[in-house]
Order: structure tokens, then sequence, then C-alpha cells
């Protein structure tokens, strides 16, 4: 019953998502084949206008929700996700029904092969699963973010330095030093934090939004040393250079932890991959003579 119940979903939305997604209407459809734009379209096309038509679908309808801890679950994954970059340009919208669609998915599987439990147990599996892979991958782009802005941030407030001492002021420093070098996560900050000025904010608050954006604790005591400067009227010269050797010492810190956690991120493929494959290689000729001779030399 609750599989033929789960089938008949399963092709109804099918048939929805397929009707909405290619099915113009009347007058549109009737144009297209008097003008002979009635193309077809590749299976790789077909499957990514599937997506998100199914994406933009659940966008829609979870927009709709109102409420003070929907307010507050918008507001956490709107920081996640400028934490993050803003990757592929998803909406806070766009990532829950991310999570709605892999909790769907993850749920069926579960349905259809986890046969020896309830269905209490599958759904809990399907929701909890569907909604932890997208929250993963989203703080393992934080993570690779948050290091590589910590990696490139002293040879940057070295540039920025230089330019100062060679007689620009902050801001045509940082235009220059983001105009001459690659797009890498602490160069598109930067920008932000120009267009921000340009905008009209003053150049305190948009350090203040920059760190914000980060949320980073060692970019934020580094900028936040610098708004101190700003606020007091201090050259700024002589503290980004203080900063830059600081974050100097924070990205070998940082060099260092990663290199004391590789020989046990090695166990594992160590113990469960290489070692069997040793022993196979050494073992299994003199077992498969013990088989066929029944002695061992």
């Amino acid at each position: 019953m609750i599989y033929s119940l789960l089938i008949t979903l399963l092709s109804a939305g099918a048939v929805f998502v397929f009707v909405r997604a290619y099915m113009p209407h009347g007058e549109q459809l009737d144009i297209a084949r008097r003008l002979g734009l009635m193309k077809k379209v590749s299976a790789g096309k077909e499957l990514n206008k599937i997506s998100q038509s199914v994406l933009a679908f659940l966008e829609y309808r979870i927009s709709k929700l109102k409420g003070p801890g929907i307010d507050n679950v918008r507001k956490n994954i709107k920081s996640m996700l400028d934490m993050a970059g803003n990757p592929a340009g998803v909406t806070v919208d766009g990532f829950v029904a991310l999570c709605v669609l892999a909790s769907f998915v993850v749920t069926v599987i579960s349905f259809m092969f986890f046969q020896r439990f309830g269905p209490f147990i599958k759904i809990s599996f399907g929701v909890g699963l569907g909604i932890a892979l997208p929250y993963l991958w989203l703080k393992g782009l934080i993570t690779k973010r948050h290091r590589a802005i910590i990696r490139t941030l002293p040879d940057v407030l070295d540039l920025i330095t230089l330019s100062m001492e060679a007689g620009i002021d902050f801001n045509a420093a940082v235009s220059k030093v983001t105009a001459k070098s690659k797009v890498t996560p602490l160069i598109e900050e930067l920008m932000l934090m120009q267009q921000g000025i340009r905008l009209g904010q003053s150049r305190v608050v948009a350090l203040e939004d920059m760190i914000k954006r980060v949320n980073n604790p060692d970019f934020t005591a580094a900028i936040t040393n610098i708004i101190q400067a700003e606020k007091i009227s201090s050259p700024l010269g002589p503290v980004l250079r203080i900063q830059s050797e600081q974050m100097r010492i924070k990205r070998f810190q940082l060099a260092e932890k990663l290199a004391q956690q590789a020989p046990i991120k090695m166990l594992f493929p160590l113990i469960f991959c290489i070692l069997p494959s040793i022993f196979l290689m050494l073992f299994a000729p003199l077992f498969l003579r013990v088989l066929g001779t029944g002695r061992m030399w």
C-alpha cells in the first residue's frame, strides 16, 4: 500500500514538473510552431530544466512562509551563505528548497532499500540526512573560504601597505591591489567593501560589514585593529604592517595544525585500503598453495 501510494505520488510529481517546465500556453505554442522555433533539447538540458523547475517551485512556496522562528532560520542561513561567498547565487529560500528536495529524495531511497525498518524511522532518517547533507556542503565551503582568506591576507596587507607608502590613500591602495591581483575570496570581499564605499558607506561601516560577512575570529581581529586606527585617525601604514606580521604567524600556525592532523587522516585509508592490499598480496599465494596441496611449502 505504501509503495503504491509512493509510486503514484512520484509519477504525478514527474508529470506536473514536466508539464510546468515544457508546455507553454496555447498562443505561445501556436506561434512557436508557425515560426519553426520548436527544437529538440538534449537529455542533459531537459534534466537541468526539470531540476530548476522543481527548485523554483519549492523556492516560491517556501518564500510564502512567515513567522518569528522562520525569520531566525532565514537569518542564520543568510549568514552562512555570506560566509561561504554565496555559492552559485543560492538564495536563502533556494537553500531551504534544496534541503527539502534532498530530504524527499533520501526518504524515497530509504523506503526503497531499508525494508526492515518502520516508516517513522525511514522518514526521520531521510529528513535528517537530507537536511544534513546541504549543511555539511555549506560548512565545507565556509571552512575552505576562511582558510583561503587567512592564507592570502598577509600578502594583500603587504601590498596595500606598500601602495600607501608610495603616496596614495587606503581606498586607492585597495582599488589598485584588487585590480592587479588574481580573484580570490579575500579580493572578492575587498571588492564588495569598495562597492559599499562607492554607494555612500563610510570606510568604517564598510569594514564592519566585511567582518560580518566573513565572520572569522582571526580576520575579525585584524580588521578590528584597522577600524580602531581609522576611528582615532592614526596612520594606517604601521597598523597594516603589524597586522600583516600577526596574520603571517597565524598562517604558519594553521599550516602546523593541518600538518599535525595529516597522520590521523591517513589512518582510515591506511587501515582499510593499503594494509588489506598488502596482506592480500603477501599471503594470498600461500593460502592458495595450502588449499591446493595441503602443505605450506
